[in-house]
């Protein structure tokens, strides 16, 4: 799977987790101390994000890492 279609299938998986959680992009960026801007360009699959992001984000959902990883293998 190329860069493209990863971060647009991540993006989409992670739109998915967050709405399963009633919470707003503004919600869960501020659980990440991060921007909403920031949240709705990673849903849509504009950004690559680092492990440290993915981390981040895993904590925010309340996900462990590998559950939030694991169909991207």
């Amino acid at each position: 799977m190329d860069k493209i279609k990863f971060n647009k299938k991540f993006g989409k998986f992670v739109a998915q987790k967050r709405a399963a959680l009633y919470i707003t992009q503004s919600e869960l960026a501020a659980r990440m101390d991060n921007t909403p801007q920031n949240i709705s360009r990673l849903e849509r699959g504009e950004i690559n994000p680092t492990l440290y992001w993915v981390y981040n984000l895993s904590r925010a959902l309340g996900v462990n890492l590998h559950d939030l990883l694991k169909d991207f293998d």
